[in-house]
């Protein structure tokens, strides 16, 4: 009986592992099949969009093709009128450069008339060197340029260097092929300037971090300094031409006056070397000969 019992139970044992064995495999297969159709459902999904794609790619190309039209023309309309405005725009400034133009030609005729009546001999012209910015080594300075004209192509030192809009600074080092330009706004820059309006001589400071500062040589003129006066060079040394603009009176966060510079020190791009020489010698008189009294009466006797 014992024996038996232990049999029937071993066959029951081994009929649920059986089982259990059975039910895994199922499940492993349901799953399997279940993501084989996943698989292969979106692989037709895909070419099914794909198919759709392809055939209403056309349509949609015809169908959108007013709306591309409309977006066009109502792009054109608005180039038109942001045309006209620009172009009435140009107009005024156009006018009124002409009634500048006019009023320059008559100063000038006006101004040749007064040389020759008064006989008065100007300076030569100064000459330009045309240069490229190659580089912006400092070297000892901290704002400076490096240009592609030395001292064959006729670049001196102490000579300016301009822009289309202003003085950008001075030569300090020339060579035969390439020199550098030392910028209003470096620590070690000082250019002597004239504050127009005003009449007033100063020193223009730079300032590396911030607008250069003017300094007066003596104390500042006693009628108000306006911000926007127009500041050019002095001429004082006899380094720098007088008259070429360097920026506009404008106020500093310290409380000074500074200048806001014309040229743009950070585009700076093509410039020009202003060949200036000062004209420095003199011709002195000739030494008067002093005849004494008693030479005269010798000489009438």
């Amino acid at each position: 009986m014992t024996s038996l019992g232990y049999a029937k139970r071993d066959g029951l044992r081994r009929r649920e592992e059986r089982r259990y064995g059975l039910i895994f495999l199922t499940a492993l297969s349901f799953f399997m099949v279940l993501f084989s159709l996943y698989g292969a459902q979106a692989s037709v999904f895909e070419k099914a969009r794909e198919s759709v794609l392809d055939t209403f790619a056309p349509v949609l190309s015809v169908v959108g093709a007013p709306v591309r039209w409309t977006e066009a023309r109502v792009g054109d309309v608005q180039d038109y009128f942001r045309i006209k405005a620009e172009n009435e725009r140009l107009r005024e400034e156009n006018a009124e450069l002409r009634t500048w133009m006019h009023e320059a030609l008559t100063l000038r005729s006006q101004l040749a008339y007064y040389e020759t009546i008064l006989d008065t001999h100007l300076p030569a012209p100064a000459a330009y060197v045309d240069a490229a910015v190659i580089g912006e080594n400092g070297g000892p300075y901290q704002q400076a340029l490096i240009l592609s004209a030395g001292r064959d192509d006729g670049v001196r030192k102490g000579s300016a260097v301009v822009d289309d809009e202003g003085l950008l600074g001075r030569i300090v080092t020339a060579g035969r092929g390439a020199s550098r330009v030392l910028l209003l706004t470096d620590y070690e820059s000082r250019t002597p300037v004239f504050v127009e309006g005003v009449g007033a001589e100063a020193l223009l400071a730079g300032r590396a971090g911030g607008l250069p500062v003017l300094q007066f040589f003596a104390e500042p003129p006693a009628d108000p300094i306006e911000v926007g006066t127009r500041v050019v060079t002095s001429g004082a040394g006899g380094l720098l031409p007088r008259g070429i603009p360097v920026g506009a009176v404008a106020a500093r966060p310290d409380g000074t006056l500074g200048v806001a510079l014309y040229a743009d020190l950070g585009k700076a791009d093509l410039v020009r070397v202003v060949d200036y020489a000062f004209p420095q010698e003199v011709e002195e008189p000739a030494a008067e000969t002093t005849i004494s009294a008693s030479e005269v009466a010798s000489l009438g006797g």
